[in-house]
């Protein structure tokens, strides 16, 4: 009887010991239909410092897989996953995409452990990691079920990943979403409303226009998935229009124009009139010959929202201008108004366009 014990009580701790069989990676199938309807939660995570468990990395294997198109993108899987993530690759390479797929990295670990590298909150599927450019995904479909599958969690995650690598000046894209995107959904004048919350994870997650255009993007590719963010960004066909045109043709610079002219005794002032048809910042300079005190003025459809005024041979201001909903007039207007003394100016004023 003791000899017996003693055989079970060993080969208790020799089960113990071995290590636990790592899960077969699931592949994914770029071309598998959309999911169904049904009212479920999706929530993930965008995370500016790398993940608080990293042990979940320990151990585990990375290496770059290769598009169709020869753009290599690393891929680092845990150790309690086996297999290959081509098809990974393959899928996200069918997303619609620019440069930026090429420096994307991936981690594939089990739903725990990408759970509890996203922060471990409850009901988190991915998360992107900007400081990485990372994004963590499951290797298997959610244990919940329901419409927000893995596909769809890792097509968000990378509306995300684009995001980070696209310009909303004055703002940060990955919080308020893509030029083109957030300013034909209004973003900056809802956010001056308190409607929307840019970068807010928490009470605002919903009204987060980050996640708004992240899950705009996955519903460019799943637009019959419920829509369950703040419904003042709910997508139609120009939103589409737009993130095409952040993903393919994505802005960059602000416009310029320039006015020169002269101002004395028989001419006090003059006004350049510009149409704002994006989101962004208004900056003007104004130069001046010595001992002509010109002011500087910036208005908002008549409204003055600055005035810089003084002796100085140069001069400048900024203001943030929000899109009209129509542009058949010009909404910004800058003046250069003549106090004492005479000569040339030169004004240039920068606009998102």
């Amino acid at each position: 009887m003791r000899r017996a014990s003693l055989i079970c009580a060993l080969g208790a701790l020799l089960l113990a010991a071995a290590p636990a069989r790592a899960e077969r990676l699931q592949p994914l199938d770029p071309h598998a239909g959309p999911p169904g309807p049904a009212a479920l939660f999706f929530r993930d995570r965008v995370i500016d410092r790398p993940p608080r468990a990293p042990a979940a990395r320990s151990g585990s294997v990375t290496r770059n897989y290769l598009t169709t198109d020869g753009v290599p993108i690393q891929v680092t899987m845990s150790r309690s996953v086996s297999g290959s993530a081509q098809s990974y690759v393959d899928f996200l390479d069918s997303r619609l995409h620019g440069d930026e797929l090429g420096l994307l990295r991936v981690f594939i670990g089990t739903e725990a452990e990408v759970n509890a590298a996203c922060g471990g909150e409850l009901g988190v599927l991915a998360c992107y990691v900007r400081s990485e450019r990372r994004m963590y995904i499951p290797d298997r479909e959610p244990s919940h079920g329901g419409p927000f599958t893995r596909e769809y969690a890792i097509t968000h995650e990378y509306g995300h990943h684009i995001a980070s690598f696209r310009s909303d000046f004055p703002w940060m894209a990955i919080d308020w979403g893509a030029k083109y995107w957030a300013s034909y959904a209004h973003i900056c004048g809802r956010v001056s409303q308190g409607l929307l919350f840019p970068g807010d994870q928490g009470a605002h997650y919903l009204d987060d226009p980050g996640e708004g255009f992240a899950d705009s993007y996955a519903h460019l590719h799943y637009p019959q998935v419920i829509w369950q963010f703040n419904p003042l960004m709910r997508p139609d066909a120009g939103a589409f229009a737009a993130i095409r045109r952040d993903v393919l043709n994505p802005w960059r610079v602000p416009s310029r124009r320039t006015l020169r002219g002269r101002l004395g005794s028989g001419r006090r002032t003059a006004a350049l009139a510009l149409v704002t048809t994006l989101d962004g910042q208004l900056a003007v300079r104004l130069r001046t010959s010595p001992g002509a005190r010109f002011d500087l003025e910036l208005r908002n459809r008549g409204r003055l929202l600055r005035r810089v005024g003084g002796g100085a041979a140069s001069k400048q201001a900024s203001a943030v201008f929000c899109r009209q909903p129509t542009a058949a007039t010009a909404n910004a207007t800058v003046r250069v108004v003549r106090r004492s003394g005479a000569g040339p100016f030169t004004l240039t004023a920068d606009y998102p366009g």
